[in-house]
């Protein structure tokens, strides 16, 4: 079997060269969500400066901005591998969970919440990743971040208030109670509470 090479920045296995350089799922998306910035940025710019020269010019309808795409969608992993399944169950984690929760991060990103969904994710990952509770409390704190993004990506009126509170409270004690959890939460948590209104 080949020797695979860690990525030059963490020391996680590497995913892909970048210019010769090894990096691992993480910074593979940290570099693409930095190139997306740059090109958002100047593509803003440059569309700027395109309805300025057709206003000027007096022909408006001459101006062809640059289409700038949605950021790139935040990596769900497990055991350094990305998650790209379609459900069911691998193991004991419910990935059906995991597959929910990467389609209403994909529709976050898209509707330009980038940040609660890189939140989201980066939470998820935590919960994938720890390895101080039992497989069983991951499914139960899957199911929950995947009601909760669910909700995210549903329309104000068609949330449900109740529930959404209750499954925020349940998921907020138990992840504050997991050390390695804790942190993903406390960047999480002020974002949900905002995006709810709880």
């Amino acid at each position: 079997m080949p020797n695979t090479p860690n990525c030059n920045q963490c020391g996680k296995p590497a995913v892909v060269l970048l210019g010769g350089h090894p990096l691992c799922v993480d910074y593979n998306y940290k570099h693409e969500q930095t190139q997306w910035m740059k090109f958002a940025q100047l593509a803003s710019m440059a569309n700027m400066a395109d309805r300025d020269l057709a206003l000027i010019s007096g022909m408006p309808h001459l101006s062809n901005p640059i289409y700038i795409p949605p950021p790139p969608i935040p990596p769900i992993q497990y055991n350094n591998q990305v998650v790209t399944v379609n459900g069911g169950n691998v193991g004991s984690i419910n990935f059906g969970n995991v597959h929910e929760i990467q389609v209403s991060i994909e529709a976050l990103t898209q509707s330009g919440e980038a940040g609660i969904a890189t939140a989201l994710a980066d939470l998820t990952n935590a919960v994938l990743n720890t390895t101080e509770i039992a497989e069983a409390q991951k499914n139960e704190l899957l199911e929950h971040v995947a009601f909760l993004t669910t909700q995210a990506t549903a329309q104000p009126a068609e949330r449900k208030p109740g529930m959404i509170k209750a499954i925020f409270g349940t998921l907020k004690d138990g992840a504050s109670a997991i050390g390695s959890v804790v942190g993903a939460w406390n960047a999480v948590e002020p974002l949900l509470e905002g995006h709810f209104g709880i």
